[in-house]
């Protein structure tokens, strides 16, 4: 299992058409931050056939986003994607509880 912070696929930055946020989104627009989504992912075995799992994943995260805060994200997806696994039959007592930072990976 692992946590994925990555580039937003399909990033929706509409928000930042509201007229209080017109310095944030030049900001956006001069490419100073982008938006991320956080997933957690895990490959399974399944009948001879490795599946990948994935949490429901937090799109639309602001790539400047304080460190605690994209953590706190990475916690919640672990917590989605270990009640995924319980749901299709996947044991998961050997999984810890909480995500720890190692198991987050950065993607460009």
């Amino acid at each position: 299992m692992r946590v994925v912070v990555e580039p937003d696929p399909d990033p929706d930055a509409t928000y930042l058409e509201q007229r209080e946020l017109s310095e944030r989104r030049a900001s956006y627009r001069r490419g100073e931050f982008g938006l991320l989504r956080v997933r957690a992912e895990a490959q399974i075995l399944i009948e001879g056939t490795v599946q990948t799992l994935t949490s429901p994943g937090l799109s639309g995260l602001e790539s400047d986003l304080d460190e605690q805060d994209v953590a706190q994200v990475a916690g919640e997806e672990w917590t989605a994607l270990r009640d995924v696994l319980k749901a299709v039959g996947v044991p998961t007592k050997q999984l810890p509880l909480a995500v720890e930072r190692g198991w987050i990976e950065r993607r460009e």
